[in-house]
């Protein structure tokens, strides 16, 4: 089905807000009081939107696991993380064309909205699914599946926006059109290899280009997908 854009779905971390780097320090602090080496290379080898996959890939036990999520949140709280460039223009530029805006993000509900309001956007955001709110994490299409029956939108009327080859394969589970925005994490090349329906190089570029007709975007891209 060619659908008329009704919304654009964000990815939160590294797509609106520049969480990279406070990640990383983090994810430091956590494995150090673990007696986890972590470095760098560690980062790059390991990470993933879903960190119980990093904390499998580096040996954490299961057991484990909520005590370091509770350590992680606990050092991210005690971190400034700001939203990136051209952010608020493609929000505002989505509200004057009458088109919602919402998130579906892994973060935990209660990081994500304090962050949410602490800049400003709990009223220019329609919806938004956590972590928290679903059993299966990306690139599982659950979450993105219950923000389109929320939006009461048909799938072919929304794109997403992500910057992880996860967010890619989620969206097109989903049946979403899929856009890529490389960010700060160490994951631009497994991104490339995605096969995005789009790639840019920011989140206003990436408005700019979906606001564009859509209906004959997506056309194409049905016919291309035909042909893969």
């Amino acid at each position: 089905m060619v659908g008329k854009l009704r919304a654009v779905i964000f990815d939160w971390d590294g797509t609106l807000v520049d969480t990279a780097e406070a990640s990383y320090r983090c994810y430091v602090r956590l494995f150090d009081e673990l007696g986890v080496a972590f470095d760098r290379e560690a980062y790059a080898r390991t990470y993933s939107p879903n960190w119980y996959q990093t904390f499998r890939a580096l040996g954490v036990p299961e057991e484990r696991w909520e005590h370091a999520d509770a350590r992680w949140l606990a050092h991210f709280a005690e971190e400034s993380v700001e939203l990136i460039d051209g952010v608020r223009d493609a929000l505002r530029e989505l509200a004057g064309r009458g088109i919602d805006a919402a998130i579906v993000t892994s973060g935990s509900r209660d990081r994500v909205t304090r962050e949410i309001r602490a800049h400003g956007l709990a009223e220019t955001i329609r919806e938004a699914v956590f972590g928290s709110d679903v059993a299966r994490k990306k690139p599982h299409p659950e979450a993105l599946h219950l923000c389109i029956e929320r939006l009461r939108i048909d799938p072919a009327d929304a794109a997403y926006i992500g910057d992880s080859p996860e967010d890619i394969e989620m969206a097109r589970a989903a049946g979403v059109y899929a856009v890529a925005v490389p960010g700060g994490y160490p994951n631009r090349e497994a991104l490339a290899a995605s096969r995005p329906d789009a790639m840019h190089a920011s989140v206003w570029e990436a408005v700019r280009a979906l606001t564009r007709p859509f209906a004959s975007r997506r056309a194409t891209l049905s016919r291309k997908r035909e042909r893969d």
